[in-house]
């Protein structure tokens, strides 16, 4: 499946079928194209050699999931790898378990070129939206590329926001109730956030490379623009950094609510074996079988024993209680 949008100067955007056409639209220098690959068919994927005549390593990246945010940079164009949040899988209500997807970016002088695999990709939705819905108003690549990225890391900081909000909720439960699933919750979400936490290290190194002017491509009254869009990542990588220390230290604090409750539970127990080691040590006395023995034939024995064990567990109570051991 594939989207081509026309941008001519002369008469604003439309919407072409052809593919066989790019060639003949490239030759125009009145106009710019976009040409979205959503999951392309092997023939619509050919274009990326036959009419764009990109490097072939770089098509190889973009028809398999490369996994890594990359740039690189050729004669005639820029090839950009960066990813978005996969809304399609996205619940926080009910699991921290964050996917990301990846975008593929062909960029030339009047030509972008997108490649994902999942149209869930909602940066790239809105993108097609807002070019529909512009009218006549003129687009150029850079202008194009800038949109998109701007709204492919606006969509990382509610999701991003929503995460610390969720981490802030498990790390109350875990201290008021440290309940085995709580964990199982915080390890997702740790898992997820150093997903995030590893693409973000790349991306980041990558929108500062267009936000500093490091390509001829961008033009320098532009480069204000991405140092924006650099900013707003900034933000979503020193989130992520942070999200990974809380999540850390919620798996801690699990443990160590843990530990004390366990601590609790033998302390407990220790007290009871204490107090029960005198009375079965009386028991065990008055349980032996021999026939000269104080008290074997006295009628108030019986009472006597067990009023002796009373006397010693109350005495080992109110002896524990001054110690302050309970």
């Amino acid at each position: 499946m594939f989207t081509l949008h026309v941008f001519h100067a002369q008469h604003g955007h439309s919407l072409e079928k052809d593919l066989s056409r790019i060639t003949a639209l490239r030759e125009d220098p009145e106009i710019t194209i976009w040409l979205d690959l959503d999951g392309p068919s092997e023939a619509e994927a050919r274009v990326l050699s036959d009419a764009f005549h990109f490097h072939p390593l770089a098509i190889e990246d973009t028809l398999q999931d490369y996994g890594h945010p990359k740039i690189d940079t050729f004669e005639d164009h820029v090839f950009i790898i960066v990813h978005g949040i996969d809304f399609s899988r996205l619940n926080l209500d009910k699991t921290l378990d964050v996917h990301t997807l990846e975008l593929d970016l062909f960029i030339g002088p009047r030509y972008v070129v997108t490649h994902h695999g999942d149209p869930a990709l909602r940066s790239i939705q809105d993108l097609h939206k807002d070019v529909c819905e512009a009218g006549h108003r003129p687009w150029t690549a850079v202008r194009i590329l800038h949109r998109m990225l701007d709204r492919l890391v606006d969509n990382f900081l509610p999701v991003m926001d929503q995460i610390g909000c969720k981490l802030e909720a498990l790390e109350d439960n875990i201290i008021h109730n440290p309940a085995p699933d709580l964990l199982e919750q915080v390890l997702e979400a740790k898992k997820s956030i150093q997903r995030i936490r590893r693409m973000t290290a790349h991306q980041r190194l990558i929108l500062e490379s267009l936000a500093r002017g490091h390509l001829e491509l961008i033009p320098r009254e532009s480069l204000a623009f991405f140092r924006d869009i650099y900013d707003h990542f900034v933000r979503v990588a020193d989130l992520a950094e942070a999200y990974r220390e809380g999540a850390q230290s919620a798996v801690e604090a699990y443990l160590s609510m843990s530990a004390n409750k366990t601590n609790d539970i033998m302390k407990v127990l220790t007290q009871i074996s204490t107090i029960m080691l005198p009375l079965t040590f009386i028991a065990g006395i008055y349980g032996m079988n021999f026939d000269h023995m104080p008290e074997l034939h006295w009628v108030l024995g019986y009472p006597f024993a067990v009023s002796l064990m009373f006397v010693t567990a109350v005495a080992l109570l109110v002896w524990f209680r001054r110690r302050r051991w309970l």
